[in-house]
């Protein structure tokens, strides 16, 4: 019992630092520059794939985001072991992208439409995914 609720605490750890990292990282550039502020607002977020227990996540496991932003993720490989690569998309828009551990990839693409759509790694079934939320223009 002690075990796994030290093993919850490490995941709540591990996800409060990427969150807080993130929103670090979005606050910064609240205030886009001129060149930014033209496409619309910039958001961007550090995803990083874990093991806990043979269990794979990505951290965070939820984003949020208006409709219209501009969406840059750095995607980071963190998984030990023989495998090297990790997958990850999001098939609504169409993002399929292997990351090699210990090279970070950058994808960027414009969140244009609204709704709730699931992010997962595509290469091995039953880990653990995520969503972005792209909330509706007002």
């Amino acid at each position: 019992m002690r075990t796994m609720m030290l093993k919850t605490m490490a995941i709540l750890a591990i996800a409060a630092a990427v969150i807080i990292n993130s929103a670090g990282v979005r606050a910064a550039e609240a205030q886009p520059s001129a060149a930014a502020a033209a496409s619309g607002p910039i958001a961007n977020f550090t995803l990083v794939s874990v093991m806990i227990d043979d269990v794979k996540f990505w951290l965070p496991s939820t984003i949020v985001v208006n409709q219209g932003d501009t969406v840059k993720l750095t995607l980071k490989n963190q998984v030990p072991g023989a495998d090297t690569t990790h997958g990850f998309t999001i098939p609504a828009y169409n993002i399929a992208e292997v990351i090699s551990r210990g090279a970070p990839k950058t994808i960027t693409f414009v969140a244009d439409k609204p709704g709730v759509f699931s992010y997962y790694c595509q290469l091995h079934a039953a880990h653990v995914g995520g969503q972005l939320i792209v909330k509706a223009k007002q």
